[in-house]
């Protein structure tokens, strides 16, 4: 996955959660249980935790 479709499946995610513009840091392992199904042999996790940091 390039850096765009993770970060467009971020959004998702947040979105589908209801938290979109207002994740706290609280919620990262909510976000992260729903985003690693998802992302899982497709993109390196240490990515997807530093692209998932900006949207937190």
């Amino acid at each position: 996955m390039s850096e765009d479709e993770i970060k467009t499946t971020i959004e998702k995610v947040l979105n589908d959660l209801g938290i979109l513009g207002s994740a706290t840091p609280k919620d990262k392992g909510r976000i992260m249980k729903e985003l690693i199904p998802l992302t899982k042999g497709k993109a390196d996790g240490k990515v997807v935790n530093k692209l998932l940091s900006d949207y937190i």
